[in-house]
């Protein structure tokens, strides 16, 4: 094997996790994302939800796994290959993406009744182009647009981003930060890189959940689990409920409604992190070696 040892040679753990998650997620931005953009410009989105699904999974997952040959760490180490997680892990877990789901519903009338008026024409028009362009490549009407916006929308960015953020970039900040600090990180950059500025809270809220699943299952195996989750109640929201019933607004919610939404759903984000987390038996890397 040519993938070195630990001990053989100082290796940044730091630089590699940041550089090769960012490098490999430009890299699917620049071809995968850029033929979506493309397609969306000129209106042919007949098989959008395909090259969607087909980038993330060339332009991302795939050089996800081949860039792990440069750490020492390898697909053991950044795959989190051998950890365990409990029957309660696995109930804690999914039950706190319904409860994200909660907070999110609660979150966007509190959020847009903080917006200032002379900002409300700009936050809503980028509101409703992110919702355009989510709708155009996933939603759709019937059981065959559900099924393409399930594999381009939930199916594969659940293995491909959990790899690349959880694995790739969070296993190797592990080595070198403390976990909150690591989880932290990853949480953030996942978030901001969606490059959607009206859902950035909420995402990176996921982001930092994720992680903590991550963390203390020592595994992928539920953040992609809940990860998938979160997506399939997105894409079944975009295929089987018209834009009206699926339209948040403060006027639709009322804010006292909205907070109580927003705090019952993070109680249950708090419950379910403190149940994964006395679960979890972890081995920090200091004693690990």
């Amino acid at each position: 094997m040519n993938t070195p040892e630990i001990h053989n040679k100082p290796f940044n753990h730091i630089v590699f996790g940041f550089v090769a998650c960012l490098g490999v997620f430009f890299f699917y931005q620049l071809f995968g994302g850029g033929a979506v953009a493309f397609l969306l410009l000129f209106k042919q989105t007949e098989w959008i939800w395909l090259v969607q699904g087909t980038g993330q999974f060339l332009f991302m997952l795939i050089p996800a796994i081949l860039v792990m040959r440069y750490s020492p760490l390898g697909k053991i180490g950044l795959l989190r290959l051998g950890g365990h997680t409990t029957a309660m892990q696995w109930v804690a877990g999914l039950c706190g993406v319904l409860s994200i789901q909660i907070f999110i519903t609660g979150f966007a009338p509190l959020q847009e009744a903080l917006v200032p008026e002379s900002l409300m024409d700009v936050y809503k028009n980028m509101q409703t182009q992110m919702e355009n362009i989510y709708m155009t490549i996933l939603g759709g009407v019937g059981i065959i647009s559900f099924l393409k916006g399930l594999l381009a929308g939930a199916i594969i960015p659940s293995f491909s981003e959990e790899i690349l953020f959880r694995g790739v970039m969070q296993s190797s900040l592990e080595r070198v930060f403390s976990p909150l600090k690591a989880i932290l990180w990853s949480g953030v950059i996942f978030g901001i890189i969606h490059f959607n500025p009206t859902y950035i809270i909420p995402l990176i809220g996921i982001g930092i959940y994720l992680g903590i699943l991550a963390y203390y299952t020592q595994s992928l195996f539920l953040p992609i689990a809940a990860h998938f989750l979160n997506n399939l109640i997105a894409v079944v929201g975009m295929n089987f409920f018209d834009e009206r019933s699926m339209a948040i607004s403060s006027v639709e919610i009322s804010l006292p409604i909205a907070g109580l939404l927003c705090t019952t759903g993070l109680v249950g984000i708090v419950v379910a992190s403190i149940v994964v987390v006395r679960q979890g038996k972890i081995v920090s890397p200091a004693e690990d070696g």
